[in-house]
């Protein structure tokens, strides 16, 4: 590239440098000679090492002129002389004539100087510089003058560059093989300087200027023109030219770098600093009577004329620059100037806010956007959204959009408003990468779902709410949306049990009514723990049935679902939830049980589908608590628990115990759930409303063959051989005795269905044999009311005078019943049942029966209740003659004196002697016989305290009122308890209550 298309500016201000008298230059300028330190001689090379403030000068002395180098410490001063301690002083020895020093290049750490010589020789000094020990080696000799070397040091190598007249060279230092050459151009003497930003060797030509690097030439720029001296300045490079009248080289002073010439007083030297970087040239100016050196040093640009007057350039601020960049709309150059003074990322996205509005402004909006999506991050992005909001200008706002995604730095506003973009511009390619090809979701994930659902990018909504697991979105599109059920149905079953079990209180209904089987089957695996088991053993192959559409026409809803019909499903609430339980066993790992959620959240879901709610309850009771009747399987049901991977039943992890009683531990939760299941199934199964309903041979084999069909039978008959299984089934859940229904319930449903059956084992269970035999005399079923009266009678008594009156309800009962009237007196004369005025009172209640028909019964009881008064007159005379002997002899006691003829000791049995005791129950004693102080004869003394604890009783039982009526409800004979109370002349101890 040519320097001739780079821009030019003013980067640099000029100023020349007065003494205190402004009229003229520095004094100290004027002189033509300036030569230090070096006695008879002269300094030709300075180098300073800023690292240390070391200061290296190359120079030479009296003849024989051999170059010398000098190490000063700047720190310390030779109070002596003025001037800093020369810390080392180094002859370079190159074994031939002396020829003087074309360059030098110092290593900053002072491990190594090159020096190059007039006569082609580079000779290589390394060491400790600073010490005595110190190696001379030529690296390299040819023919032709060195002029220019340079050091670069790699991670492990450091490589000197040596450029010649005619060529470019490098070698490995310490030296390790010959130098090698690169090209075979060189350059003159001061136009090779080693670059402070790559540590390229640069080399400037009379055609151009050229880069160097370890392998060879790289980058280059045509800049035709004799050049006199390069110089490198931060990241500029400062390019010397002659003057126009070039002279011959007469005499040659080299100081620092630079390079003095004998020139004509009035011709004018050029000097040029180019950015080679951003590539602008940075200034152009020339002086008048030539250059004697060019010092860089403390941030700017000293200039030494031949006339001995001093200038300095002084860098502009980059503000300053990026300002004239700006005004001239060069926001390129203003961009790579910022990137090269390292500017921060909030002051670049500045200018390409900048450069942006400019090309807005000039209607080059692809342009612009490109530049505005370089601030992102840094610039508000609502500044670039409003100008691009256009219909027009929509495709720069959807790439806009795109990249702030792609740095995640976009808000739900903004994801909306690029999906917005692509369903206006219907591009849905573009819509396709940007959801499907996004592996972080560098979006806002419901936002983007709910705008495809809007625009009715159903596929694009379901993708996302897939991959990003949002559940009831997911369910939601399909089944409210595209009416994808089969898919929703297999979503769910794929959520594990505690999702799955919320969804399908969600969406349950909607999916019986278009997938009534498969639902029906997720359920029951729900219900009973199949689908947890499935969850953990995904390896488990999952059967799906087939689809069915049901037809709820003109079926009315089931007590338990009446609510249902009116309002949603219930919501998941902590009782419903599917529970994980630990259970722990000694020695064993760690179990897990699972706990199905309660069947009634889902009865309600089946208001339309009451055929597969059968189905649901019937398989879930089965599973869970091991079935009724004909459904019981043939294993008991148990719980199931995960273990090592494994499901195995709780049973074998818990205690025998604790399954023996397994009832007992039964929550009141769980025991209302199975009362709710098996009433609902009673009522299903009694309810012919809830049968399934006749259809047409072609809808019954597509159901069979897995199409949509309706649930029903072909015919009639079908149609009644389910009526009869359904009542079977209902007698038999009646009858297990391990279930637990509402018999009050049951009883009413039996009722409204007519089923006889039921109903009879119904009111046997709940001992109401009255009621059994009302029900037989309602239907007249003579027959029937007399086995229930043979089979109950015993048990209720009060269920013969029922009979009776019922068998004397009418002539044409009576004429069928006759004989059994009859038998009935029998049996009741016979065992005592009732006595003959309730009889009476049966049988007179209608004027059918007649008195010739109980004559007989009438007749055997008279005579015996007149045998058993004639028994009760002896037995009452018996206790009249006794009770008058006892008041006889209590007169006697009080009233005549009583002789003791006595000559035997009752106690002892010998011979009755002096002190002796008698008593008025003629028993004599020895005093010696009797305990001390005992005035109550022993022998009587028994049956004395018994008496007196019988009438003790007797007085407390008379205040315990409870005690009497519950006594006279419990006997069969409430006035023998009435009876048995005067008899012991309880009576007369009670006292009057209120």
């Amino acid at each position: 590239m040519s320097v001739k298309q780079w821009r030019h500016f003013t980067f640099f201000d000029v100023q020349q440098i007065k003494d205190h008298d402004s009229t003229k230059p520095p004094a100290i300028f004027q002189k033509t000679d300036i030569t230090v330190t070096y006695e008879g001689g002269r300094v030709t090379h300075m180098k300073q090492i800023k690292q240390k403030n070391i200061l290296l000068t190359v120079g030479e002395e009296d003849f024989p002129i051999f170059p010398i180098i000098k190490i000063w410490d700047l720190d310390k001063q030779d109070k002596s002389k003025g001037i800093p301690i020369c810390l080392r002083t180094i002859k370079v020895n190159h074994g031939g004539k002396p020829f003087p020093v074309s360059t030098i290049a110092v290593l900053d750490n002072l491990s190594q100087i090159a020096v190059g010589l007039a006569n082609g020789v580079v000779v290589l000094i390394r060491g400790d510089l600073k010490e005595r020990h110190t190696k001379q080696k030529v690296i390299h000799e040819s023919d032709e003058p060195v002029t220019g070397l340079g050091f670069k040091e790699n991670n492990k190598n450091t490589i000197l560059f040596i450029v010649t007249i005619n060529k470019v060279l490098t070698c490995i230092t310490p030296i390790k093989s010959q130098p090698i050459i690169i090209d075979e151009q060189g350059c003159a003497l001061g136009c090779a300087v080693i670059s402070d930003i790559t540590h390229e060797m640069v080399v400037a030509k009379d055609e151009g200027i050229y880069f160097y690097g370890t392998e060879g030439r790289g980058a280059c720029f045509a800049y035709e023109g004799t050049k006199s001296e390069v110089i490198w300045f931060k990241s500029n490079l400062i390019i010397v030219s002659p003057p126009a009248q070039s002279t011959r080289y007469t005499s040659t002073t080299h100081t620092g770098s630079s390079n003095q010439k004998n020139t004509s007083p009035f011709e004018l030297t050029k000097v040029t600093i180019f950015d080679t970087a951003n590539k602008f040239i940075a200034y152009v100016g020339t002086f008048s009577h030539g250059i004697r050196t060019i010092c860089c040093e403390w941030g700017g640009i000293y200039i030494l004329g031949m006339d001995g007057k001093l200038y300095r350039l002084e860098e502009k601020d980059t503000p300053t620059k990026l300002e004239i960049l700006f005004k001239k709309n060069l926001y390129l150059l203003a961009i790579n100037l910022a990137h090269s003074q390292k500017y921060d990322d909030a002051s670049i996205s500045e200018i390409f806010k900048k450069y942006g509005d400019h090309l807005y402004s000039k209607a080059d909006y692809d342009s612009a956007m490109a530049q505005y999506i370089r601030t992102i991050g840094q610039l508000e992005p609502s500044y670039i959204i409003r100008k691009f909001l256009d219909a027009q200008r929509i495709h720069n706002l959807v790439n806009y959009l795109q990249e702030l995604h792609s740095h995640d730095l976009a808000t739900p506003d903004h994801t909306t408003l690029l999906l917005n973009c692509y369903t206006k511009l219907k591009d849905v390619a573009r819509l396709d990468q940007f959801i499907k090809t996004d592996n972080k979701l560098n979006f806002d994930l419901e936002t983007a779902i709910k705008v495809c659902r809007q625009a009715g990018y159903y596929e694009h909504a379901v993708y996302l709410a897939k991959l990003g697991e949002e559940h009831d979105l997911y369910l939601k599109i399909q089944i409210e949306d595209t009416k994808d059920y089969q898919n929703a149905l297999e979503y769910i079953r794929n959520l594990g049990s505690l999702e799955a079990n919320r969804n399908l209180q969600k969406y349950g209904k909607i999916l019986l009514n278009h997938l009534p089987e498969p639902t029906t089957k997720l359920l029951i695996d729900l219900c009973t723990g199949d689908l947890y088991l499935t969850a953990q053993n995904p390896h488990t192959p999952e059967p799906v049935g087939p689809t069915e559409v049901s037809h709820p026409g003109g079926i009315p809803y089931p007590s338990f679902l009446q609510f249902a019909h009116a309002s949603p499903a219930p919501s998941l609430n902590a009782e419903t939830q599917a529970n994980i339980t630990a259970v722990n066993t000694p020695k064993e790992p760690k179990t897990v049980a699972y706990k199905p959620p309660p069947v009634r959240t889902f009865m309600s879901l089946f208001v339309d589908q009451p055929n597969y709610l059968i189905q649901f309850l019937e398989k879930v009771s089965q599973k869970r608590w091991g079935g009724f009747g004909s459904i019981k399987p043939s294993q008991p049901a148990h719980n199931l628990s995960l273990a090592k991977g494994q499901y195995v039943p709780i049973d074998n992890i818990a205690d025998e115990a604790a399954e023996s009683s397994k009832s007992f531990f039964e929550s009141d939760a769980e025991i209302e759930e199975k009362k709710a299941v098996w009433n609902t199934l009673l009522e299903l199964y009694l309810s012919e409303a809830y049968l399934p309903p006749v259809i047409s041979t072609k809808d019954a084999k597509g159901r069979k063959n897995g199409a949509p069909g309706i649930f029903g039978v072909t015919t009639e008959t079908e149609r009644v051989k389910e009526k009869l299984i359904r009542k079977d089934k209902a007698l038999q859940l009646l009858m297990d005795e391990d279930i637990s229904y509402d018999a009050n319930q049951a009883l009413v449903l039996c009722y409204l269905a007519q089923f006889d059956e039921g109903i009879i084992y119904l009111y046997e269970k709940m001992k109401m044999y009255e009621d059994i035999l009302r029900f037989y005399m309602a239907k007249d079923n003579t027959e029937k009311v007399i086995q229930a009266l043979k089979k109950y009678g015993p048990q209720d008594q009060s269920l013969y005078p029922l009979t009776l009156t019922y068998f004397s309800s009418s002539p044409a009962t009576l004429a069928t019943s006759t004989t059994e009237l009859l038998k009935i007196l029998d049996h009741i004369e016979s065992h005592n049942l009732l006595p003959p005025l309730q009889v009476v009172q049966a049988l007179s209640r209608n004027s059918v029966a007649t008195l010739g028909m109980v004559k007989g019964y009438l007749g055997k009881r008279i005579e015996l209740e007149k045998k058993e008064a004639q028994a009760d007159m002896k037995l009452i005379q018996s206790y009249r003659e006794e009770t008058e002997k006892k008041r006889k002899e209590i007169d006697d006691l009080k009233t005549t004196a009583r002789i003791f003829q006595v000559t035997k000791c009752t106690g002892c049995r010998s011979n009755l002697d002096l002190p002796a005791v008698h008593f008025l129950c003629r028993h004599s004693f020895h005093q010696r016989c009797l305990p001390d102080s005992d005035r109550e004869c022993p022998q009587c003394a028994v049956q004395h305290r018994m008496i007196s604890e019988i009438r003790r009783a007797q007085e407390e039982n008379a205040e315990k009122h409870e005690l009497f009526f519950e006594q006279l409800k419990e006997a069969e004979d409430g006035f023998s308890v009435i009876a048995d109370y005067f008899s012991k002349n309880t009576m007369a101890f009670a006292k009057l209550i209120d």
